[in-house]
């Protein structure tokens, strides 16, 4: 090959190294970012909405079943203190076995949290499960199906979940492993995937504040063959063919889905928060208000779905109606040497820290400014 072609093939070599260096997309990145501020601030409006939704549904669970409750018919009310309810005080004593045991307790350090803890005011699988514990069982066990049967199809451990996601900014796959961990503690049927399926939701939505697309990230989480799949991809397309009429919508879930034993199960409550969640567009009262008038256990739906978007807003820009709800927690149920008295502000500061630690054990970086969370968390490890 004489000099001139030698010299032309260089040439071409050399502007095709070029448009491929140009062209190349810049790689993901390997960290996300975000301000201890802006995360404290954002758990502090999930626990604060939390809260409010929670006990404003109490006296609503069970009520609407045949139809949902009348337009208006739903107003806030007024707390002096927030007390102990199976929708959050789960979560409360969660925190502390991790405070106390580390990010990886055994099952024998849960169960000996649960009989120090929790024995009053649980029921239907957490209940069971409570008192498999007593006859020497430890979870998983608790909950599968041969042992805790109402486990295969109530809602217990969905309510009690959502905290792993406040937890694990960023790291949805670290969600979902601690979520289905809890979960089995007391559940083996769809309550387990909901739980997921809400933790991955919390823990997306530190950085996404588009509700549709959050629900739509964590569908693609979940595998086509769970019992949650085909609920979650039904009640999307219903709100797209009933864009301004959640109460159609309702009437479809409730032909579909309303069909296990009582009105506190999995299926037709995941797929109410759902429906709140879209209907709501991205507005927490009136979110809160679908569903409430909604029915079924109004009280845990409202919960997890003001929740997420209290996350989503944060403290600072919720409602006055739930900024300025009372900051109280009476210890009213819970066993043992928890306090008597709490704050909405310590399960903030609590969930804050506990969440260093988390992002810390994932390979990411905090300090009193900034948390550098890696930007692909270790592989769910569930099914």
């Amino acid at each position: 090959m004489d000099n001139r072609r030698i010299g032309l093939a260089a040439t071409f070599w050399f502007a095709l190294v070029l448009v491929i260096g140009f062209t190349r997309p810049e790689p993901p990145p390997r960290f996300l970012t975000l301000s201890a501020e802006v995360y404290y601030d954002k758990v502090y409006g999930s626990w604060k909405a939390t809260m409010l939704a929670n006990h404003a549904g109490l006296d609503l669970q069970g009520i609407y079943i045949e139809e949902p409750g009348p337009p208006g018919s739903f107003s806030l009310p007024q707390f002096e203190e927030w007390s102990t309810d199976d929708d959050t005080h789960v979560e409360w004593v969660d925190l502390h076995i991790l405070e106390t045991h580390g990010l990886n307790p055994t099952p024998e350090q849960i169960r000996d949290e649960w009989v120090d803890h929790l024995n009053h005011d649980i029921w239907v699988a957490t209940r069971r499960a409570r008192d498999l514990m007593d006859e020497g069982l430890l979870p998983p066990d608790t909950g599968n199906a041969e042992n805790n049967p109402d486990g295969t199809w109530s809602i217990s451990a969905q309510l009690q979940t959502e905290l792993f996601g406040m937890l694990t900014p960023g790291l949805p796959a670290l969600a979902a492993t601690y979520a289905e961990r809890f979960a089995r503690v007391t559940n083996s049927g769809p309550a387990v995937e909901a739980s997921v399926f809400f933790a991955t939701l919390y823990s997306l939505a530190f950085f996404e504040d588009d509700v549709p697309a959050l629900i739509a990230s964590a569908r693609n989480m979940t595998k086509d063959d769970a019992i949650i799949a085909p609920i979650v991809d039904n009640v999307v397309m219903w709100h797209q063919e009933n864009p301004d009429d959640w109460r159609a919508t309702r009437q479809l879930i409730r032909d579909a889905y309303d069909t296990d034993p009582m009105w506190w199960a999995s299926r037709v409550n995941f797929a109410v928060t759902i429906m709140a969640l879209l209907y709501g567009e991205n507005d927490i009262l009136r979110t809160i208000e679908i569903a409430a008038l909604a029915g079924w256990d109004a009280d845990n739906t409202m919960a997890t779905a003001a929740g997420l978007l209290g996350l989503i807003h944060g403290f600072n820009a919720l409602p006055q109606e739930i900024a300025t709800s009372t900051d109280v927690y009476f210890n009213e149920d819970i066993t043992g040497d928890l306090p008597r008295y709490d704050t909405v502000t310590e399960f903030a500061i609590r969930t804050q820290s506990l969440a260093e630690a988390m992002i810390s054990s994932a390979g990411g970086t905090t300090n009193q400014v900034t948390y550098r969370i890696p930007a692909e968390s270790p592989p769910y490890q569930g099914r």
